[in-house]
C-alpha cells in the first residue's frame, strides 16, 4: 500500500501497476474535441477500456465469481486485491481503478462490502471524499486539483454493485483544450446544458456536514425532477450523478444510462466521454452529443 497523503508515492505505485499489467492505462489515447449546440466535448478513445464492464451490458445485480488474482470481501463485486492504496478512516478504502483514462484514476470504496451503488451518499462518503480531495496529496500532486464522481444506479452509468466514488484529476489545468462546463460561472453556459442539473457553488471545499446538507438539498431537487418518471425502487435513491470539486457540487437526475449505444456516466454528462473504440464514437456523433445527454437526463426546458 501507499501513503494516501503522499502524491509521489501514490503515482509511483500507479506506474508500477501499469508496468505489471495490473492496471490498464495507455498514453497513446486519441483525443477528439467536438462542439455541439454551443458546448465543447472531449472524447478520449483508448484500448485500455476494451474489457471494462458496462452498466448496460452488465447490470450490477449479481456478485461475480472470483477469477485469477481476484479477492472479494463479503458482499462486494469489486476486487481491490493488488489495487489498494490505503484506508481512509474506518469507512472507506482508496484503491486504483483497473481501467483508466487518466493518471491516476482512483476508487473510494466503502469498507463495508454490502453498501450499494444505488444508495445516496452519506456523511461518511462525503467526509472520505473531502479527506482525499483536501489532503496533502491534493497539494503535492503537481499543482493538480482532484474531483469526485458518483454514479448512483444503473441508469446513472454505474457498472458495479459495491458502493464507490471515483477520484481523479480535474481537467482544466492542462493543455488538453477542454475544461468542465461548470467551471465557467457565466449563466449562458449553464443555460446551454441540455439537461436539468442542480448546482451549489463554494468559496472553497466545505466541511463534511455542510457538504451533506448541500447534497441532500440538491438531491431533493433531482427527485422532484424525476417525479414523472415512475419514482425509485424501495431502498434505492433516484438515479443520479454527482460531481464534486473544490468550488462546486452538481447533482444530475438520470432517466437512462445511454441512447442507442452511446452511454454516459457522471464524467460524460459534463462532456468528458471515455470510449474504447471508434464505433462508440460514431454512435455518439450519429445521435448528437447534446441530444444524448438530454435523453440520458431530464431535458432542460428553460
Amino acid at each position: 500500500m501507499s501513503n494516501i497523503d503522499d502524491a509521489a508515492s501514490v503515482l509511483a505505485h500507479f506506474n508500477r501497476l501499469i508496468a505489471q499489467g495490473v492496471v490498464f492505462y495507455l498514453d497513446n489515447q486519441r483525443q477528439i474535441l467536438h462542439e455541439d449546440k454551443g458546448l465543447n466535448f472531449e472524447f478520449r478513445i483508448t484500448a485500455a477500456l476494451t474489457n471494462k464492464p458496462s452498466g448496460t451490458s452488465l447490470p450490477p445485480t449479481t456478485l461475480p465469481s472470483a477469477g485469477a488474482g481476484d479477492v472479494y470481501q463479503p458482499g462486494s463485486d469489486i476486487s481491490i486485491n493488488n489495487f489498494a492504496i490505503g484506508p481512509v478512516g474506518d469507512s472507506h478504502v482508496l484503491a486504483f481503478n483497473k481501467f483508466c483514462v487518466v493518471r491516476p484514476h482512483m476508487l473510494l470504496v466503502t469498507a463495508d462490502g454490502f453498501r450499494r451503488q444505488y444508495e445516496a451518499l452519506d456523511l461518511h462518503d462525503l467526509a472520505a471524499a473531502r479527506h482525499v480531495m483536501g489532503s496533502s496529496f491534493q497539494g503535492g500532486g503537481g499543482g493538480r486539483e482532484y474531483m469526485m464522481l458518483y454514479n448512483c444506479g444503473v441508469d446513472a452509468g454505474c457498472s458495479r454493485l459495491h458502493k464507490h466514488m471515483q477520484i481523479l484529476p480535474k481537467p482544466g489545468n492542462s493543455i488538453s483544450g477542454y475544461r468542465l462546463w461548470l467551471d465557467d460561472t457565466e449563466d449562458a453556459v449553464e443555460a446551454m446544458m441540455p439537461f436539468k442539473h442542480f448546482v451549489a457553488r463554494f468559496e472553497d471545499l466545505p466541511d463534511a456536514n455542510s457538504l451533506l446538507r448541500v447534497y441532500l438539498s440538491l438531491l431533493g431537487n433531482a427527485q422532484a425532477a424525476l417525479r414523472d418518471e415512475g419514482g425509485n425502487k424501495p431502498g434505492h435513491a433516484v438515479a443520479h450523478n454527482v460531481v464534486l470539486t473544490r468550488r462546486w457540487m452538481v447533482v444530475i437526475p438520470r432517466r437512462r444510462a445511454g441512447v442507442d449505444g452511446a452511454d454516459a456516466n457522471a464524467a460524460g454528462m459534463l462532456g468528458m466521454v471515455w470510449l474504447s473504440d471508434e464505433d462508440r464514437l460514431k454512435k455518439w456523433l450519429e445521435v448528437g452529443p447534446a441530444d444524448v445527454l438530454a435523453q440520458c437526463g431530464v431535458p432542460n426546458t428553460r
